[in-house]
């Protein structure tokens, strides 16, 4: 199983075309804002999500020139 190619905005805006583009900012800025609460819980899930596979962190040291 080969990963999944990362996300792309451009890519994905093209493939819904300008017409759904359009009307997917109008509901969003029709939408009411999120109350505070709202927001701490959307922040609470973010920092409890694990990646699905580890990670690795490491830096790799920069090549010699």
């Amino acid at each position: 199983m080969t990963a999944p190619a990362p996300f792309s905005r451009a890519a994905a805006e093209k493939r819904l075309g300008p017409a759904a583009v359009e009307a997917i900012h109008k509901v969003v800025d029709a939408a009411p804002p999120l109350r505070p609460e709202q927001r701490e819980q959307l922040r609470a899930i973010f920092a409890s999500a694990r990646p699905r596979k580890p990670v690795d962190v490491r830096v790799p040291a920069p090549r010699a020139a």
